[in-house]
């Protein structure tokens, strides 16, 4: 009996999803936590899955009576742990402080089924090969796989292969009640309240404390726009990332600053004596607001004419802007308007 392999399309999730449902159902059984969904829609999650960037399926297929016959599947999927280039600043701040490690390109398996009867190793061979070569084509970093603990042949296989064990996972499960008033596990998902952006790249600015929507005194949703140009063109980074501006906050509420028009404050990009914005280990610096004791408060100062004012930075003879030993720029204590 000759098999070979192909890429699956999405024409192919009826065939496939019979196999999905079998591969499930073992994994079920080996694993007593997972349990199955009654009535769940295989066809509809293999279309899902089939049509989503970064992940494909190939298939094992053989010929029976003049009848091809897919008999067994892999699905891959690819992606990378390092920020994608459009993320905002801040949230590029959030995801290094969050991360210690250096970051990876990483192919992984969703799952791999073959029917019993077709279970031959070089059959489980001939779907990890083209697995790898697809690895080896999306140029990864690493390969990150989950075996069960029963799969002897397969950790065998990866061995072979110049796989090595890195961690073994435990698993205790617990019988819980669906109506019990459980503590709640989900993080806040603001992507389910964005409004539309009035300008591409715009970022809606929400509450750090709870997370919602900050409103104008018009109760239009406030924005945080990327730096542009004179000409409207954005202005990027040395790492080619968009600049946002940070917004400015009231020393004592820590609240948003609005001006008289009820438009964001924010804190004016540095930039150097050649007109370039100033960065310090790749991340744009910024004019911090001027402060000043006010019935023995820290509060921000403002101009004559109710405008809020910015630290200008020191610089030499040269016109050269005066750097800390770390590199970082030394802010006068005078005002910039």
């Amino acid at each position: 009996m000759t098999y070979t392999h192909r890429l699956a399309t999405p024409e192919d999730s009826q065939a496939i999803a019979p196999l999905w449902a079998a591969f499930a159902t073992e994994r079920a059984t080996i694993d007593p936590s997972m349990k199955l969904k009654p009535n769940f829609d295989y066809e509809k999650y293999v279309s899902h899955q089939l049509n989503k960037p970064l992940s494909y399926c190939y298939l094992l297929e053989t010929q029976t009576n003049n009848q091809t016959q897919i008999v067994g599947c892999i699905f891959i999927y690819f992606y990378d742990e390092a920020p994608p280039p459009n993320l905002p600043a801040e949230l590029l701040e959030e995801h290094e402080l969050e991360n210690p490690f250096l970051s990876r390109r990483i192919g992984s398996v969703l799952g791999m089924y073959v029917q019993p009867e077709h279970r031959q190793p070089e059959n489980i061979q001939l779907l990890a090969n083209v697995a790898l070569e697809k690895a080896q084509e999306m140029e990864v970093s690493d390969i990150d796989l989950l075996i069960a603990a029963d799969q002897k042949g397969m950790q065998a296989l990866l061995k072979r292969s110049g796989f090595t064990p890195t961690a073994v996972q435990f698993s205790k499960h617990y019988e819980t009640s669906p109506n019990s008033n459980s503590p709640s596990l989900h993080p806040p998902h603001p992507e389910l309240d964005v409004p539309e952006p009035p300008l591409p790249g715009a970022i809606p600015l929400r509450n750090p404390k709870t997370n919602e929507l900050v409103y104008n005194n018009q109760d239009k949703p406030v924005f945080i726009y990327p730096v542009t140009n004179s000409n409207g063109q954005l202005i990027k980074t040395s790492k080619n990332l968009p600049i946002y501006p940070t917004p400015l906050r009231d020393p004592q509420t820590q609240d948003w600053i609005f001006d008289a028009n009820g438009e964001l404050v924010v804190n004016p990009i540095l930039k150097d004596d050649k007109g370039q914005i100033f960065e310090y280990k790749g991340m744009a610096q910024f004019h911090p607001p001027s402060y000043k004791m006010q019935a023995g408060k820290l509060v921000l100062e403002k101009d004559d004419s109710g405008n809020y004012l910015f630290r200008d930075v020191e610089r030499d003879g040269q016109g050269n802007i005066v750097l800390s030993p770390e590199g970082l720029p030394i802010f006068q204590q005078n005002s910039l308007n």
